[in-house]
């Protein structure tokens, strides 16, 4: 199988630029009406590792990243003609997909590891924090669907992350699993499709499910607007390579075929699937927030 091309350095890659000196928008003259997000899409840390005091072996292991979304991510805007939107920096510098001041938007320890410079950090560098690494990323995504909006499209929303195979004592056997709360318009046929596929382990809601918490970016620039939407999680090790990132990248293609090719599905839902978090404050005002608010 012929590898997934670096994206930096091969010049019949897409157009890419950074919005932000961590924000990567790839392939912005997409044609589909659709836009990718890689939330975990690189380790960078802009301050150097001793603002988090972690060796650079921890970093890259899956708590500092998702190891292979970037790849997949890349290889599926190509397949699918699409925009992008990659956050590269660290989710343990902050994670652009938890609520900030919640534990888990700058973890203190992730899977054992502990993270010294994240414990008892002052208000005002989890501000800087907010405002340096959090803001960009949420800004390029609603600038970037608002221009969608302004030509008078309304974009699916597909949003690539990956899980480790191993966590908390128990192996993970799913190689791809399809997250979804409420509207199914996308969920539905993707499972359906996935789960023809001879000897492939398919996870619905797993190994996260969507019930419970879909992730910052997707509750805010999508269930909340009632865009259509998918969230898909792909096994470590079956993309961590070249091989097996561009293997699922042309999987998921595949499935979503069918889906993309129905207009119904560009219309906004009817239905609520955002009636437990109703009341919750929007990104735009993160960095005003009191740690209780």
């Amino acid at each position: 199988m012929t590898p997934t091309p670096n994206p930096a350095t091969d010049d019949s890659m897409p157009e890419s630029h950074r919005l932000s000196p961590h924000v990567e928008l790839y392939n912005p003259t997409g044609r589909a009406a659709v836009l990718l997000l890689c939330d975990h899409a690189g380790k960078e840390v802009p301050e150097g590792l001793d603002l988090l005091g972690i060796s650079e072996e921890a970093l890259g292991r899956h708590i500092g990243w998702d190891i292979g979304a970037a790849a997949v991510t890349y290889r599926l805007a190509r397949l699918l003609d699409a925009p992008a939107l990659l956050d590269h920096v660290s989710r343990l510098v902050i994670d652009p997909n938890r609520r900030p001041w919640t534990p888990t938007s700058i973890p203190e320890v992730s899977d054992g590891c502990v993270i010294p410079g994240n414990r008892h950090l002052p208000r005002r560098e989890v501000v800087r924090r907010i405002r340096t690494h959090f803001l960009p990323y949420h800004r390029a995504v609603a600038r970037t669907i608002g221009g969608f909006r302004r030509r008078g499209i309304l974009p699916v929303i597909v949003s690539v992350h990956s899980f480790t195979p191993y966590f908390a004592g128990e192996d993970r056997p799913w190689q791809v699993g399809v997250l979804w709360r409420g509207d199914r318009r996308l969920s539905d046929p993707v499972l359906a499709f996935l789960r023809r596929r001879p000897g492939l382990v398919v996870g619905d809601n797993q190994p996260y499910s969507g019930l419970r918490d879909f992730g910052y970016t997707i509750e805010f620039h999508a269930q909340r607007p009632r865009l259509p939407h998918i969230m898909f999680e792909l096994r470590q090790d079956e993309v961590a390579g070249e091989d097996g990132a561009a293997r699922f990248a042309d999987l998921l293609a595949a499935a979503l075929a069918e889906p993309l090719a129905n207009p119904a599905v560009y219309r906004l839902f009817e239905g609520n699937d955002l009636a437990d978090f109703a009341g919750r404050p929007g990104w735009r005002h993160a960095s005003r927030l009191s740690p209780l608010g």
